[in-house]
């Protein structure tokens, strides 16, 4: 036998865990944990199993056994499956894996047994590597360099084998782990892996079928047919391929498979001459096409296109027809900043960014290979015919579609990043047990520490822990001639110290009764407690080594609010005083086994407690142990089943709280969960206190900081702790991270400077507004120094308070003096003066939007008699309201203390528009959110939350409804629409669906749905579009060829409404749809009050997805227009302004104007003065952000809060005032 090992590898690399066990009944248990991976295994007719019994091994080198078997019986959810083929067992055997049986892969059609072979002697004890598999030029073959000629000798009596082998890329505990997986089969749907051939699995171990085609003894190789594998995978084992075992004659596959070959390919690579290449079936159709009826031009431009020179004078756009663009012609002047303005929906994002940004990105991406484009987000092809002088460009846009909690303002602008490597490299450790601080020194720190002592200092010095000294050192003064023989001294004694003591010495200076530790380890010798090397990971709370181990990084947990389970205390128990419990009256009535509710009633009885009453009047040991369980204490349940017998249940009362808590902690039933949702309140983690980091590393410290209390200072604290740092490290701490705390401070100052020195470290991203997100990006680009670069901004003063403007303008002018070109997309007057070019989009929106209206200087806008734009910038057309509001009622919140609030008192009119001003940061969404939602849901309600930020609210007694318009989108599917999403979609299929036509073809509304399959198109189900997977690029999209993008079945768009089909329809602009439906009363309010808030120009198909976040907002607020006379509501809308042209706030003023009217109240946070001049009642915060924030400067009217000197808002107020009269 050969005894070559060079292939050998040690049996613990290839870890094999039992996934389940086989009994003698051949039944299948497979571990819970499993139970997940069988997701669609039952849709198969037979397996291939791996499993491991002592008896039937039949894998060569191993000691495990393959069989195919028939699938009698799969339950998926409980992990059982009964078999049948097995071999009879005498006792229990493991199972390791389950394979679905392909009969592509598994089914020979001419398999060979020439003589049935014993082949015992080849079985092992464990599993090893046999082998290494090896493609060389297309083939494959088997190397095995141990026992070669044993193997050789017992495989040339088979045509077939079964090879098993490991895929070392998956054996990680993170892969074994995952328990369901996406197929590369077209149509599959999302299936668990032993329904897949995947890799990824708990043991990832792969067996398929080969034919053996040589036999190469010289070379001690097997080759065979193609594996689906690659170059130098280890080869664990190899089965002799046997019919009678391995061949299933009848089986069954899943529908997504059906069309997959019956039998393998085991066909042997070669290099084939090139065939003639045979025309399409389809294509010869050709010739009985009538050409007439074709309506699809073939014409494609071959044109090369040509160089064009660089113009010396800025970028030059032509032709510019994208999206509602009418063929315009602009110039954007290089090294200046220009504005792109005009109302909304006229065409400025069609210019600005997907124009002239999508032609710089793809200008950027032609240069890069296909395989570095797939990492890109890819934008389509501007329509346009030329544009000169392109430079390379940087979009900084407001969305912000980063959802992850994880992600913070120091992670995004990488200054935890530094923090984390200042903390890795100076950091003082402490131990967990005793909190000792840990100082690990070299020996020569060490040495030089004891060395510098001043002259005349007493050193004793011993081993940790040891009685005895070592001679006493007297330090001498350099000038000393025996001061290199006491050095020496020293150093000699030192070494010896930290060898016995194993790293550590214990000093004894001038005999002083402090005795001082020093050590070269990272360990507490008090504690013996290990401290491993510290590494920047060390404080990141995303890294599973170092983030809090029970919040997993977050810094909260979801826990039992016990004050939530009673939440109408004044009620009865029987009368629905807890949503836990519902109204037990009922149950009372009609009792059965349910003991959640069941136990109440026991306990109850045992008490003799009166449920009538209502909850705040129960005795208190009731209420507590209703709440919180009796302990071991029983008590009994007897009820009368509906078939009037009686029955008993005996247990101890378990408690509310405690329910809550086990189904909180069960990680199925989605009905659970949502059950229980109400009764969870997120808290602060009672492990790491919020700091989202395991106890180590947060008690690592620097400068007597800790890293979580670092990251929790805003960044004009932290930028002072960094320039105070030096004074309180050491010298050669200094030396070495000099240039973090540099690189950390220009960071801090670049977000000082553009206005979001408030933001604290640790905010998460999710929470910032889409304004502090862009200057957050904007403020990343100062740090790079590029020039010669176009920057591309969508609205950068969103979300800025008005005394900002001038930071925001000197960063731009910053970018500016780099010789960069800037263009902004801005609605503000003060951007616009302040720009050097101006250009104007309109005259309107939709189709009636995309001409050049005018363009130039501000100054030469100003002059232009005929100008809209102008007459705005000069103060001429100004915003107004036709009446203001009497302020007759009032709401009053006392004492509102949530997030920076300091226990502050608000009042704010009803039937009034009131706005809530101040400067970033300065607490108006914590006023919204911590004040005034939960206090007047309080009162709505007619309920108490104990757990409030609020002491009390008087006056909103006549409030019935509270709507919160936000700006997050109205779907996340291109499927949703304005016209779904207000109800509109109905009336239109229901017209549809009464058409005659349609009662002929029996016809219902969800026909004239692109969302049901009576109604999609088949090919694209709906989309209008299909994807194609291009490999080493992204997916691209293309029309439907079947639908041509109308998204609708062919039948359903024969169905005419006064001459248009359905898809037709929803091609309509808001303003042309009016003029159709004008006669259907309800369908034109619908759509009136589209056109009212300013939307007439976006169609009614239009996907969700496109919308911005102003247009989502505004359409909420036009499906409540739409609500037939409803009781008092409050409105609360953030920043509604945000992306409006002057003439559509006006529109918006006068939305507000009819709300109001109906005798509705509307409060706003807003920053626009020209909405907040037209306010009835202003509520102005600050004076300042962050800590410096969160009171009230001022409030009351206008006219009063001009008077206020500490408010920037009034300040700014008084000068408009003084501006439009001058």
């Amino acid at each position: 036998m050969n005894k070559g090992v060079k292939y050998e590898v040690s049996q613990n690399q290839f870890q094999m865990n039992p996934i389940g066990t086989i009994d003698k009944e051949h039944i299948i248990n497979v571990n819970s944990k499993f139970n997940k991976g069988l997701k669609y295994l039952s849709m198969f007719s037979h397996a291939i199993l791996i499993y491991k019994n002592g008896e039937n091994s039949n894998i060569l080198n191993t000691n495990l056994c393959q069989k195919t078997v028939l699938l009698k019986e799969v339950h998926e959810y409980q992990g059982k499956i009964i078999v049948e083929g097995l071999d009879k067992f005498d006792r229990e055997s493991l199972l390791y894996d389950i394979k679905p049986y392909f009969p592509n892969e598994d089914r020979v059609k001419d398999a060979v047994v020439f003589e049935e072979r014993n082949y015992k002697f080849l079985l092992k004890n464990s599993v090893s590597q046999l082998g290494v598999i090896r493609k060389q030029a297309g083939q494959y073959y088997i190397e095995i360099n141990k026992c070669f000629e044993d193997y050789a000798d017992i495989l040339k009596d088979y045509s077939h084998i079964k090879i098993v082998w490991w895929f070392h890329k998956f054996e990680t505990d993170k892969y074994r782990r995952i328990l369901e997986c996406d197929p590369p089969y077209e149509n599959a749907p999302r299936t668990g892996v032993f329904a897949s051939r995947s890799p990824v699995r708990p043991n990832p171990i792969a067996i398929t079928t080969a034919k053996i085609l040589d036999i190469d003894e010289d070379m001690k190789r097997i080759k065979v047919s193609a594996l689906d594998c690659f170059d130098k995978t280890t080869c664990l084992g190899i089965s002799p391929y046997v019919p009678d075992r391995d061949c299933v004659v009848e089986y069954r596959l899943p529908n997504w498979l059906n069309h997959w070959p019956e039998w393998l390919d085991d066909s042997e690579f070669t290099i084939m001459h090139e065939p003639i290449l045979l025309i399409a079936d389809s294509h010869k159709f050709e010739k009985y096409i009538d050409q007439s009826r074709k309506n699809i031009s073939t014409r494609i431009s071959f044109d090369e296109a040509t160089l064009q020179p660089v113009s010396h004078k800025g970028i030059m756009i032509k032709g510019a027809r994208q999206n509602n663009l009418k063929n315009i012609d602009v110039m954007i002047p290089y090294h200046k900043i220009t504005v792109i303005t005009g109302v909304s929906g006229s065409g400025k994002s069609s210019l600005a960014f997907e124009t002239i940004y999508a032609e710089s990105q793809q200008r950027f991406l032609a240069s890069m290979s296909l395989s570095r484009r797939n990492h890109f987000l890819q934008l389509e092809k501007p329509d346009c015919d030329q544009i000169i002088g392109l430079p390379p460009a940087i979009a900084i846009s407001q969305q912000n579609n980063n959802r992850n909690p994880r992600s913070t303002v120091g992670t995004v602008t990488d200054i935890n990043s530094l923090l984390r490597t200042l903390f890795a490299n100076i950091g003082m450790r402490h131990c967990p047990k005793c909190g000792r601080s840990i100082e690990k020194l070299s020996f020569e720190e060490i040495l030089q520490l004891l060395s510098c002592c001043r002259a005349g200092t007493s050193l004793k010095i011993k081993p940790i822990f040891e009685k005895e000294y070592e001679k006493s050192i007297i330090v001498l003064d350099k000038r000393n001639e025996q001061y290199d023989d006491d050095i020496q001294l020293l150093e000699t004694q030192v070494k010896k110290c930290l060898q016995y003591g194993k790293g550590a010495i214990q000093v004894l200076v001038d005999d002083d009764d402090d005795l001082l530790t020093l050590q070269t380890t990272e360990k507490c010798y008090d504690c013996n407690h290990i401290l491993f090397e510290l590494t920047p990971a060390d404080f990141s709370f995303n890294h599973p080594e170092s983030m809090c181990p029970v919040c997993r990084g977050l810094g909260v947990i979801m826990d039992v609010d016990v004050k939530r389970i009673v939440q109408y205390p004044n009620l009865s128990i029987l009368d629905g005083a807890s949503l836990f419990w519902g109204k037990l009256r009922k149950f009372q009535k009609n009792p059965n086994a349910n003991w959640m509710k069941g136990e109440v009633l026991a306990l109850a009885e045992l008490l003799n407690v009166n449920l009538e009453l209502p909850w705040n009047d129960l005795p208190e040991i009731f209420k507590k142990q209703v709440i919180y369980g009796t302990g071991n204490d029983k008590v009994t349940w007897r009820y009368t089943g509906t078939h009037g017998r009686t029955n008993s249940i005996c247990r101890p009362v378990e408690g509310a709280y405690y329910i809550l808590k086990r189904l909180s902690q069960n990680r199925e039933g989605i009905s659970q969960k949502s059950m229980i949702t109400h009764f969870l309140t997120s808290q602060l983690c009672h492990c790491c206190h919020g700091e989202r980091l395991k106890l180590e590393s947060r008690l690592v410290t620097v400068g007597n900081k800790r890293f979580p209390e670092v990251i929790q200072m805003n960044m004009d604290e932290m930028n002072n702790w960094i320039m105070n740092l030096p004074e309180q490290i050491h010298l050669h701490e200094i030396e070495l991270v000099n240039p973090l705390l540099k690189e950390i401070h220009i960071k801090l100052m670049h977000c000082i400077k553009i206005g979001v020195g408030y933001l604290t470290s640790d905010r998460s991203i999710p929470s910032l507004s889409g304004g502090e997100w862009q200057r957050l990006q904007l403020g990343s680009q100062l740090n790079t120094g590029l020039s010669h670069i176009l920057y591309i901004l969508d609205e950068p003063t969103a979300g800025l308070h008005p005394k900002d403007y001038a930071l925001l303008l000197e960063i731009i002018e910053s970018l500016k003096k780099l010789n960069n070109t800037i263009i902004m997309v801005e609605h503000n007057r003060d951007m616009m003066l302040a720009a050097d070019h101006i250009i104007d989009i309109g005259p309107k929106a939709g189709t009636m939007g995309g001409y050049l209206t005018a363009q130039g200087s501000p100054q030469e806008i100003l002059k232009s008699s005929q100008s809209q734009l102008g007459k705005y910038l000069c103060g001429q057309k100004n915003i107004t309201r036709s009446t203001a509001s009497s302020l007759n009622h009032w709401v009053d919140i006392k004492k509102i203390n949530g997030n920076n609030l300091q226990n502050i008192h608000i009042t704010f009119p009803l039937n009034a528009l009131t706005c809530i001003t101040g400067v970033s940061g300065s607490g108006k969404s914590s006023l919204i959110n911590y004040g005034i939602i939960p206090s007047v849901h309080s009162v709505i309600e007619n309920s108490i939350d104990k757990n409030r930020y609020y002491e009390s609210i008087t006056g909103g007694d006549s409030i019935r409804r509270m709507v919160h318009i936000t700006q997050k989108p109205i779907g996340r599917s291109s499927r949703s629409t304005p016209a779904t999403y207000t109800g509109l979609m109905d009336e239109i299929r229901m017209l549809f669906s009464k058409t005659e036509m349609a009662k002929i073809r029996n016809y219902s509304m969800s026909h004239f749905s692109y969302n049901s399959k009576e109604g999609q198109c088949p090919a694209c189900h709906g989309y209008g579009y299909k994807t194609i997977e291009v490999p080493f690029m992204p997916e691209m999209k293309t029309k439907c060829s079947m639908c041509k993008g109308k998204k609708f079945h062919s039948p359903i768009l024969q169905i005419l409404y006064k001459g248009k089909n359905i898809s037709q329809i929803l091609d309509f602009s808001m303003e042309e749809a009016l003029l159709f439906f004008l006669e259907h009363k309800k369908i034109s309010q619908i759509i009136q009050s589209f056109i009212d808030i300013g939307l007439g120009y976006i169609s009614l198909g239009q996907s969700s997805l496109t919308l911005s976040g102003g247009e989502a907002q505004r359409i909420k607020l036009a499906a409540e227009l739409q609500m037939p006379n409803p009781q008092h509501t409050l409105y609360l809308l953030d920043e509604p302004s945000t992306g409006l042209h002057i003439s559509d706030i006006q529109k918006l003023i006068n939305i507000f104007d009819r709300l109001i009217s109906k005798g509705h109240t509307i409060i706003l946070v807003e920053h626009h003065l020209d909405v907040i001049k037209n306010a009835d009642w202003i509520i102005d915060m600050g004076p300042e952000g962050g800590e410096k924030g969160g009171n009230v400067n001022v409030q009351g009217t206008v006219y009063d809060v001009q008077q206020c000197s500490q408010s920037y808002t009034g300040q700014l107020l008084k000068q408009c005032y003084i501006d439009e009269n001058i």
